[in-house]
Formats: C-alpha cells, sequence, structure tokens
C-alpha cells in the first residue's frame, strides 16, 4: 500500500494460469498516479513473477488520488472485470459515473486473450458499446456496468455467477450491491448514495437506477465498506450461499443470503475485533478468508 489510495490495489490470476502462468494486477503509476492493468508471468508452480515479462493493457487517466477502487476478477464466463472509481476528489464533481464516455465510476469487461485494434485485449462483442467508434466524445466500448463511486472490493458467486459490489460512500451510507451479472446495470451514483438522493438530495433521478441489497449508515461507525465473496467451498455446507463482507473501520464481518434479489433477513453480525479489514475472499478452492492491514490472515470456519 502506497500513498493514500494509491499503490498496488488488485491482482487476478489467469483462468488457465496453472498452464499459462499468466497473471494481472491493477495499481497506480508513479509519477501521476493515473491506473495501470497489466500483465506478467510467472512459472507454473513458483511464486515468483517475470519483471521482463510485463505486458501493459490498459491506462486510465486518474484526476485525482483518491476514488481508484482498484480490484479486478475474472467472470465464470473467462473475462476479466474491472471496477473503477469516479475520479476522486468528493461529490463526483465531473459526473463521471454516469458518463458513457469516461471510463471511471464504471465495471469495466474485456478479454485479455484477443486483440481489438490497436488495443491489448479484445472487446466482448455484448458489451453495451462495443460496437462504439470510441472517439473522445464517444462511449467507451470497455464499459460494462456504471454508477460507482468507489467500489474498492467486488467479487462473482461461483455458483450463480451474480455479482457482489462493495462500493464506499459519500460520507451517508454504505453499500452492497448486487445481483445478476448483466450488461448496462445502473448502479445509482451520483444521482443516488445508497437507496437514498444524493444529487440533488430529493429529487434524484430514480429510473433505471439500481439501489443496493443492504447499506449501513456512517452514523453506525461504517465509513469504508469492504465487499467480500459468497462462499461456495466444501469444509463447512452450513456457509454455503452465505455473502461476507466488512468494513475497514468497523472491524467487524457480516453476512446475509441473496434470495430473490434481496439480502434474506438483511445483514447479520458474524465476528468483531478483527482489525482494520482490507479483503474477504476465498481460495483456489472456496475456503474462505479474512485479511486485515496488519497482515493477519484469519479463515472463516463454522464453530
Amino acid at each position: 500500500q502506497c500513498c493514500g489510495e494509491q499503490g498496488l490495489l488488485g491482482l487476478a490470476f489467469h483462468p488457465q494460469f496453472a498452464t499459462n502462468g499468466l497473471f494481472y494486477v491493477n495499481f497506480t503509476r508513479k509519477p501521476d498516479g493515473d491506473t495501470q492493468i497489466a500483465e506478467f508471468h510467472a512459472d507454473p508452480g513458483s511464486d515468483v513473477a517475470e519483471p521482463t515479462s510485463r505486458r501493459d493493457l490498459l491506462l486510465i487517466d486518474q484526476p485525482y488520488s483518491n476514488h481508484n477502487a482498484g480490484w479486478l476478477e475474472f467472470g465464470i464466463d473467462g473475462l476479466l472485470y474491472i471496477a473503477m472509481g469516479d475520479g476522486g476528489a468528493a461529490g463526483d464533481p465531473g459526473d463521471r459515473a454516469q458518463d458513457d464516455t469516461q471510463m471511471l465510476g464504471k465495471v469495466l469487461r474485456i478479454d485479455v486473450d484477443t486483440r481489438t485494434g490497436t488495443k491489448q485485449y479484445g472487446i466482448p462483442s455484448d458489451n453495451p458499446f462495443a460496437s462504439s467508434a470510441d472517439g473522445a466524445t464517444d462511449p467507451r466500448p470497455e464499459i460494462w456496468q456504471k454508477g460507482l463511486r468507489n467500489p474498492y472490493r467486488f467479487s462473482f458467486d461461483r455458483g450463480t455467477g451474480d455479482i457482489y459490489l462493495g462500493d464506499v460512500g459519500q460520507g451517508a451510507w454504505e453499500e452492497i450491491s448486487a445481483g445478476p451479472n448483466v450488461a448496462s446495470v445502473n448502479w445509482g451514483w451520483d444521482d443516488r448514495e445508497g437507496r437514498h438522493c444524493y444529487e440533488p438530495m430529493s429529487g434524484c433521478l430514480t429510473a433505471n437506477r439500481t439501489d443496493p441489497v443492504t447499506e449501513h449508515a456512517a452514523g453506525d461507525g461504517w465509513h469504508s465498506i469492504i465487499g467480500g465473496q459468497v462462499y461456495r467451498g466444501t469444509c463447512f455446507p452450513d456457509l454455503v450461499g452465505q455473502y461476507f463482507y466488512s468494513d475497514y473501520f468497523i472491524q467487524r464481518l457480516w453476512g446475509f443470503r441473496l434470495v430473490n434479489g434481496m439480502a434474506q433477513g438483511d445483514a447479520q453480525l458474524l465476528a468483531s475485533n478483527l482489525g482494520s479489514v482490507t479483503h474477504v475472499h476465498s481460495d483456489g478452492l472456496g475456503e474462505m478468508y479474512v485479511l486485515n492491514h496488519s497482515g493477519t490472515l484469519r479463515r472463516i470456519v463454522v464453530p
């Protein structure tokens, strides 16, 4: 971690990593803080990357140092998804999250195994703007979904393919947005923060905007939500289908099950005193872990 919200922010292994040794990182580069998505190679069985194997895929201008989001993940479709914050400052002053000519405030979707034109990746044909002329004032063909403030952590349910996004709020509401991973979902920011109007504070746009499945108030101590993952492991059958998540400041583990598009029973407190949580994610076998800022790694088990 470096420089506030900058530094190395995300890592994802290629679905065929065991045979091709490829993985992908999301980091803010020096000296300008722009977002860089790059590919590296490591020999199968090795935990050391080859620096000379670096291949830069995508560079995204960052107008401010914060709201870089940073996670990236392969979906069950084998495509690489990249969650981008709105570019920073506060209140999305450039209205970038709702601007389709900007990659900021979006979930991007690219194919690392193909190439489109001069790009170092392919544009999936079913992306909403796949046929865009891709000029400066045209919609970005990489866009899959939009309306996000700072989705620091997101994931996919391996069982259903649903997407779960932890979107850090402006100062009133922290939210988990979830549902089928389909094109053109508008998660609402900056018209809405959580289930509430933000800009303007009343009478905001609500049409075609999808509210979160659960939200937490800053007044209850929530200030930086950490999206997690749905448990699909084999060691603890009672946990299958449970979504786990946390918050950097509240330092607790929470969970719910998504049933018919709703958080069943809303969210439940599952564990406390975890330190400043930075990540909740499964390993390759589906077993779940919690990582905090001090470097402590805990495995989630049934007591």
